[in-house]
């Protein structure tokens, strides 16, 4: 996973490699589909394969601990080098932050 690093300034969000094309309940793909829908702009980093659920995955994913202090997907950080852990929270963060209409033009 050594593509995780702290890359303040802009959103990043880790899944493993379910994206749009894995099953709607899916964490990472819910995430996504909030961002989205919310009108974010954010770059994805596949921070896992092979383990769409994360089983199996305790201490296999330290960078991702060492940035957001859990070891599970997805993780959004945040422009600030701060984490929204969870697939939960960040469809809750991407709503009540949603980018304005005049912000989303300028972009």
């Amino acid at each position: 996973m050594s593509n995780i690093e702290d890359r303040p300034g802009e959103l990043v969000l880790y899944t493993c490699h379910i994206d749009d094309g894995g099953p709607p309940v899916h964490p990472c793909r819910r995430a996504h589909e909030a961002l989205r829908e919310a009108g974010h702009e954010y770059r994805t980093e596949v921070a896992d394969r092979n383990h769409p659920f994360g089983f199996f995955t305790r201490g296999k994913r330290p960078e991702l601990k060492r940035i957001s202090g859990q070891e599970k997907l997805p993780v959004l950080q945040l422009p600030d080098g701060s984490t929204v852990n969870g697939s939960r929270d960040i469809m809750n963060w991407a709503r009540e932050n949603a980018p304005s209409r005049a912000e989303a033009q300028q972009a």
